[in-house]
């Protein structure tokens, strides 16, 4: 899928204020983290300048000692006062930034980091690799890595710069003298200076973190906000009730009600931290100094000082303090000049500048749930959605035009007792109801077991009266997968009743191309007349039935990792395949083909001019993108909504790390042509859609996120040049 190993651990609670929305690199993913989330920013000791000019619309900013950075909806970072960007950085694309103190880091648009400011404990030099998340702290740095472990650097006095060793996060956050993550299973897990029980580890769950200097901040899944460590000020003693986002600083905490008011607390003083009225839909703070933006994705800050009973500052629009000209927040300083001794820092092609402006967006249309690792969405028989967690549960809720009956009860099935979470790519991988329910209202689910040795299963689960009876499982497939990757994850139901299960290779690359084993391939079974003595059937007409030694539920091979997969309209299997290194790629799976791993990696051949031209009954794929665009495909399907009428019947899908989102549709030639049309600014690890067929994204620690119309910002903010 995603490359879990392959996909990187993305999260909104890695910084200590949340953005809007982001990507996800399966494979590898762990989980994924907000990338527009804010980091957490660290220790902040003096005081920061309240305000900076604001002339465009941001759809992150982030507040820092110094100084604050935003991020416009091109990608190229602006920044105020003495965290200007260095001409070499000037023209680069970020997906991510974060404020320590006195210097910054960002996430590039290929996944690496580059930091600028003061380098003390070489805290502005970040290591090399490609990753999901950084974090700037007081004089150290986080980061999660594409395979959602985490890397510090910089000042590692009482191990805060230390993080432990084989775990994966799902958001991860620097502060003063401590640096937090949150797992795969929701726990809160420190390191560093624990003087104040500031670094204390806690199981949750947990949907999101911020760090400030000497305390911790988390929502629960519910939203309601916890803290520990320093409560000096009253800090960490946060007003009940329910919020969408939290922003740590020193003295005091902010948090986002789901209105988008903010509240503050800390300091005594209530109501006297001066928050500005309006709704928002991000929040970060430093030291003193809290900014938040609004729907239409313009900042506003406030700032308070410790031990003064008012606000030093009341709301104010980034306007009325000039910064340093070079850096500032304007237009002017989104494309400085660049400096033709550094611009080989940079990528010579880079492909957001080629890329159109976007003609749709996804956007948070229920309030509620969070979702935490969601990797399923699908309508609930009588009404309401059904969603997916890895974590191992399955969770009902409404969508916009219907109740779901389990909205305020127990999950619909929680199978954590039974799911393994060991890797960052195990877990519930997906689900799917019998489309003909009526007649049998089974759902099948694939996980990977705990035990030794790991194994994936398939499993069938009576559902009466909109309830999942998890006493009442029939294992229909098990299979060992020892290594902790590319599990593959794709439940579907064909238009002929049969069920398709999308396999992994599992890192034996072998395997993908032997029809011995069930590996790499998209297997067919027959499940309606499943029993305990004859689980499943493969089908008289699949293509290797009665092939010597082939294993006859085999449908189609040689694929790394078929994350996600979907029928159209007429009975055609999508697939998308997560490559390794080269390219992504779609594909149709037909009966019989074979998609070509590890001889082919889309259209590239690693098995040598001769073994690729011989390959037999090779069905090369439909499109393809590189590295410079994207990491790991996230195949979404067929558009059948009216929410974007320009868009019906077109096939959507995007990418992990990159965030963007393409429509694929016929060239008239023959052959695809795929087109840009959304950017998401949060990890996306699947695709879901509702009753009326319109398409949802999904991503680490955000709502169901529903295509629809350009709205706000993203309409009229400036866009890339249009490729030529």
């Amino acid at each position: 899928m995603l490359r879990l190993t392959e996909i990187p651990a993305l999260t909104n609670a890695a910084l200590g204020t949340v953005g809007r929305l982001a990507g996800m690199a399966l494979g590898t993913v762990a989980a994924l983290l907000s990338v527009l989330a804010l980091s957490c920013s660290a220790e902040l000791n003096s005081t920061p300048s309240p305000a900076a000019t604001a002339s465009i619309p941001l759809v992150q900013i982030e507040v820092g000692q110094y100084g604050q950075c935003g991020l416009p909806p091109g990608g190229r970072a602006v920044c105020n006062h003495s965290l200007g960007l260095p001409a070499g950085l000037a023209d680069a694309q970020f997906r991510q930034v974060s404020v320590g103190q006195g210097f910054a880091c960002g996430l590039r648009r290929d996944e690496t980091i580059a930091c600028w400011g003061d380098n003390d404990y070489s805290k502005a030099m970040p290591p090399p690799g490609q990753f999901a998340l950084v974090s700037a702290g007081e004089q150290h740095a986080c980061a999660l890595d594409i395979a959602g472990y985490a890397q510090c650097w910089g000042r590692d006095q009482e191990g805060r710069a230390t993080p432990p060793a084989g775990i994966g996060f799902t958001a991860i956050a620097a502060g003063g003298s401590h640096s937090c993550g949150l797992t795969i299973a929701g726990g809160l897990q420190c390191w560093g200076s624990n003087n104040l029980g500031q670094a204390d580890d806690h199981s949750g769950p947990f949907q999101s973190l911020s760090l400030g200097t000497r305390h911790t901040c988390v929502l629960r899944p519910e939203g309601a906000a916890w803290c520990q460590g320093d409560n000096a000020a009253g800090q960490s003693r946060p007003p009940p009730g329910v919020f969408t986002q939290i922003a740590a600083g020193e003295y005091h905490t902010c948090g986002l009600r789901p209105g988008g008011q903010p509240e503050c607390w800390g300091g005594d003083f209530g109501a006297a931290l001066a928050e500005p009225a309006g709704e928002f839909t991000v929040i970060s703070g430093g030291r003193d100094t809290f900014c938040a933006l609004t729907a239409e994705g313009y900042p506003r800050c406030w700032r308070y000082l410790p031990g003064s009973p008012q606000a030093a500052a009341t709301a104010t629009d980034f306007s009325t303090v000039a910064a340093t000209p070079a850096t500032e927040f304007s237009a002017a300083a989104a494309t400085p000049a660049t400096d033709p001794s550094t611009a080989t820092a940079e990528p010579t092609t880079d492909p957001s500048a080629a890329t159109p402006p976007p003609a749709i967006e996804f956007s948070a249309a229920v309030a509620e749930p969070v979702l935490r690792l969601p990797v399923e969405l699908f309508p609930w028989p009588g009404g309401g959605l059904a969603a997916v967690e890895r974590a191992g549960i399955i969770l009902c809720f409404s969508d916009v035009r219907s109740q779901c009956a389990a909205e305020t009860t127990p999950p619909l099935l929680d199978l954590t007792d039974r799911t393994d979470l060991s890797t960052p790519e195990s877990g519930m991988l997906s689900a799917a109801l019998d489309p003909d329910f009526d007649q049998f209202p089974f759902l099948y689910v694939y996980y990977t077991v705990q035990g030794d040795p790991r194994k994936v299963r398939l499993s069938r689960f009576p559902v009466a009266d909109g309830r999942i009876d998890r006493a009442g499982e029939l294992v229909i497939l098990e299979l060992p997968m020892p290594n902790g990757f590319h599990f593959g994850g794709a439940v579907r139901f064909g238009p002929e009743g049969m069920l398709y299960l999308g396999i992994g290779e599992n890192q034996f690359k072998e395997d993908a191309q032997s029809l011995e084993s069930r590996r790499g391939k998209i297997i067919r079974i027959d499940v309606r007349g499943a029993s305990e003595e004859q689980p499943y059937r493969a089908p008289a007409d699949n293509p290797f039935q009665g092939t010597a030694a082939a294993r006859p539920e085999i449908w189609a091979y040689g694929l790394r990792n078929p994350w996600r997969m979907s029928f159209d309209a007429a009975g055609l299997l999508w697939v998308g395949d997560v490559g390794e290194a080269s390219e992504e790629e779609v594909s149709i799976a037909r009966a019989g083909a074979n998609l070509g791993w590890p001889l082919f990696e889309g259209n590239f051949c690693h098995g040598g001019e001769g073994q690729c031209a011989d390959l037999r009954d090779y069905a090369p794929p439909l499109a393809t993108y590189g590295r410079e665009e994207g990491c790991a495909i996230i195949w979404g399907g067929q558009y059948r909504g009216a929410a974007a009428p320009q868009l019906v019947g077109s096939y959507i899908f995007g990418d992990y790390c990159s965030g963007r989102v393409w429509a694929l549709t016929p060239d008239g030639a023959g052959g695809w042509q795929r087109q840009f049309v959304a950017q998401v600014l949060s990890a996306i690890i699947s695709f879901g859609t509702d009753s009326a067929g319109e398409m949802y994204a999904l991503a680490v620690n955000q709502p169901p996120l529903k295509l629809g119309p350009l709205s706000g910002a993203a309409a009229g903010a400036e866009s890339p040049a249009a490729e030529p």
